[in-house]
């Protein structure tokens, strides 16, 4: 009885491992993975989801086209809010320029201060290096959160038409 029992669990056990590997997709029928064309796939694939899903991408989307720019952090190097204050930041901005040319500078007026940010950096340690760079000059300088621009991307032929 025992061997009986050890056949049939043996038998169930065996039979339940070949049903383990068979092709549920039906890939290995004549058409390889590598050789099959992306269409036949996306064919079979049916997507439900709720339509406001699409609805929040497309506006998602927009907002960011609006915006011209995406988060990322900036170095504040002057802001002040008195009489005279857009002609010295003018002066601020000037100066930085002339002492570091790769560096993009930025005038702004946020009531009641005009601000001299500089700086498109896309994470904290990129504003803390130049930050480090640039204390020499501007000891006072600070990290602050702002929308910067996309970074430029130059093709193969600009890149090749520069270098001649």
């Amino acid at each position: 009885m025992r061997y009986l029992c050890s056949f049939i669990f043996c038998f169930l056990l065996w039979n339940s491992l070949g049903f383990a590997q068979s092709d549920t997709l039906g890939l290995n029928s004549g058409i390889s993975v590598q050789t099959a064309k992306m269409e036949e796939f996306l064919g079979k694939l049916q997507i439900r989801q709720d339509p406001r899903i699409t609805d929040i991408l497309v506006r998602h989307s927009q907002i960011n086209q609006r915006k011209k720019g995406f988060e990322g952090f900036r170095l504040e190097i002057y802001f002040n809010s008195d009489s005279k204050a857009r002609e010295h930041a003018e002066k601020v901005k000037n100066e930085f320029n002339l002492i570091f040319p790769d560096i993009p500078s930025y005038l702004l007026f946020q009531t009641p201060n005009f601000k001299v940010r500089v700086g498109d950096f896309r994470n904290k340690s990129e504003a803390l290096k130049t930050k480090a760079f640039i204390v020499s000059k501007y000891p006072n300088a600070f990290i602050v959160k702002d929308l910067i621009r996309f970074p430029e991307l130059y093709t193969e032929r600009v890149k090749q038409t520069e270098e001649q």
